[in-house]
């Protein structure tokens, strides 16, 4: 163990940067732990860090080789240069101080990131030359990316700083930290160095928490600038959906809302900035429908597809079509939703769900159709005899029922000898066609190997 401390060396656990920053805290490494520790967004069919079949040195180069790999994989390893010194140079600094220091590899496509902001990133901090992390996002939470809510005092003060320095979702940036903006002067001993760090961080998403009370704090004129009313919107649809999907319809649906009274104040000037605006209020159109029909309110899910069509031609919209389906079969207008239920077929041939909406009606419709066919019987105390079919062509079938018929209507006692040689379904069929008339019947007379059969008008006194 001696000797392998003397190189970084990978926790099995990250560390906690609340312990670092108020209390001396023991550290223990662990070199024995599993694939618990896969990162999900690097391929399933490859471990992170592999089994330790055997013991000694060439086990924990093996452990650190692959850490290096997977920073590698996730965009995450040290870059190349001779020093922090000669490195700080390309950087800008982000504190007149120069104590964070911050070099944009990838500009994000947002807006800043506010300083309340919810960020989710993955990050790996290294001392000056180091080739493997100290510290790592890849190690915590089974390596899925971190989520942290920026002015809480989660982390370290610089990591902060630099975070609401950049663009985002979508960055990738290296921050030069100095001890005075990360674990104070004296860093942490034995294992939190009182040196500069470097931390290579990727920004995957960005949730403006308080985008909503920010825009209502702002003067009129900077409301109505559409660059306000775009990034505000944004915020209020991504908390709508994190309610949506967590089941909380209702607050999903003020935040759509309240998304669409911010559009309504934007002030579009080109053509894109107008385009941008219509497809925000389709979609939020549309979801508002859905909200609707998850709260069992059918008459405002069809009151939002109105809203819609004044924008769009719905007959062209799949998912609109779909909730007016909904919303009229939740109002028992069946006839209704199957026509809005296959014009949303129509536009998407193989959507799984329309299919299953309309087959559900269509088992509903046999199940109500065989409740009342049961209802009619005890009423009338008589069974509704299904109608069979033969496997005989429709002509000998109604040449059968027009000879029936004929006989059933005479008078007198009368019969019809049907020919020799009739096949077996053929048989059946006329024996089941006689059946529906209560004045014929079928007789059968052996005549050695054959059957004669006879079709018989009975005469009643």
């Amino acid at each position: 163990m001696e000797e392998v401390s003397k190189d970084p060396v990978q926790f099995s656990k990250g560390i906690n940067l609340s312990e670092l920053m108020t209390s001396e805290t023991e550290f223990h490494i662990d070199l024995d732990f599993k694939k618990s520790n896969v990162n999900p967004m690097i391929n399933a069919d490859e471990d992170l860090f592999p089994d330790m079949d055997e013991e000694g040195d060439s086990d924990t180069e093996d452990v650190l080789k692959r850490i290096e790999e997977s920073t590698d994989k996730m965009m995450l390893s040290s870059p190349d240069y001779h020093s922090f010194e000669k490195l700080a140079v390309n950087m800008i600094d982000c504190v007149a101080s120069g104590d964070v220091k911050i070099l944009v590899i990838e500009e994000g496509d947002g807006p800043l990131v506010p300083v309340d902001a919810e960020v989710t990133i993955h990050y790996a901090a290294y001392w000056e030359k180091a080739k493997i992390p100290f510290d790592s996002t890849l190690t915590m939470n089974q390596g899925a990316p971190k989520r942290i809510r920026l002015g809480a005092g989660n982390i370290i003060p610089g990591l902060e700083i630099g975070l609401t320095t950049v663009k985002g979702p979508t960055a990738r940036f290296n921050l030069l930290v100095q001890p005075a903006a990360a674990w104070g002067p004296r860093g942490v001993p034995p294992r939190i160095r009182p040196e500069p760090a470097l931390f290579v961080i990727v920004l995957y998403d960005v949730k403006d928490n308080q985008a909503a009370v920010r825009f209502n704090d702002l003067p009129t004129e900077e409301q109505t600038k559409f660059e306000t009313t775009s990034k505000t919107v944004k915020a209020l649809r991504m908390d709508a959906k994190e309610l949506f999907q967590k089941r909380k319809y209702s607050k999903a649906m003020k935040c759509y809302q309240q998304a669409m009274t911010v559009l309504s104040m934007a002030h579009p000037k080109t053509a894109e900035e107008q385009a941008e605006l219509k497809d925000n209020r389709v979609k939020i159109y549309v979801n508002l429908a859905v909200c609707y029909y998850k709260l069992n309110k059918p008459k405002y899910v069809l009151l939002m597809c109105e809203n819609l069509d004044k924008i769009i031609d719905i007959n062209n919209h799949c998912k609109a079509l779909f909730y007016c389906g909904r919303a009229n079969e939740q109002l028992g207008k069946i006839e209704e939703a199957i026509k809005y239920y296959k014009k949303a077929l129509k536009l998407e041939p193989k959507n799984t769900d329309i299919g299953k909406a309309l087959a559900a009606i269509d088992d509903k419709i046999k199940k109500s159709e065989k409740k009342e066919t049961e209802m009619w019987q005890k009423v009338f105390n008589t069974e509704v005899k299904e109608k069979k079919v033969y496997a005989v062509d429709q002509d000998f079938q109604n040449d059968v029922l027009s000879m029936c018929e004929d006989l059933s209507k005479r008078e007198e006692h009368s019969k019809f000898e049907l020919p020799p040689g009739l096949m077996k379904e053929e048989v059946e069929c006329i024996k089941g066609l006689v059946e529906g008339f209560s004045n014929l019947v079928v007789s059968e007379e052996v005549r050695g190997n054959a059957k004669k059969l006879t079709i018989i008008k009975k005469s009643y006194p």
